[in-house]
């Protein structure tokens, strides 16, 4: 399988900072034009990202999105990506998670060196903008995304 990963919910955040980090990692990047695309391009994934900021190009919102790529790629590891600090977001994460009927853990770039479970359907990642922007930050960061996106 190719190493694509799915903006499956692109923000401007998302594009002009995590695209090219996940570029930088050996990452191809593909970005949906609309909602009718995310099905296919989770099928050919080896990840996906959903941002959960207020607005994207995709019109539908993060638990459209996730729902959409799970029933299409049920274990498809996903990543969430805002501007807020993992505490701040996570349990906005849990909450979405919760409404669509998945149990998950959620796990911030400081929480989840060591977890086994990355990679998988059940564990989420979460990467803000603050972890792409300190080099220290953003090398733990790819550490882990290359743990979860196998």
């Amino acid at each position: 399988m190719s190493r694509q990963v799915l903006l499956a919910r692109p923000h401007p955040f998302i594009v002009s900072e995590m695209k090219p980090w996940l570029e930088q990692g050996g990452y191809s990047v593909q970005r949906p034009d609309n909602v009718s695309d995310l099905a296919s391009h989770a099928r050919a994934s080896v990840g996906a990202v959903i941002s959960l900021a207020v607005s994207s190009s995709i019109t539908a919102g993060a638990a459209d999105v996730l729902k959409i790529v799970r029933q299409a790629n049920p274990s498809l590891p996903i990543l969430f990506a805002a501007l807020r600090p993992y505490a701040q977001i996570r349990p906005e994460i849990e909450r979405l998670l919760q409404g669509l009927g998945i149990a998950g853990t959620v796990a911030g770039t400081d929480q989840g060196a060591g977890s086994p479970f990355l990679g998988g359907g059940r564990t989420f990642l979460y990467v803000s903008k603050d972890d792409l922007s300190d080099a220290a930050r953003s090398s733990k960061a790819r550490t882990l995304l290359v743990k979860h996106f196998v």
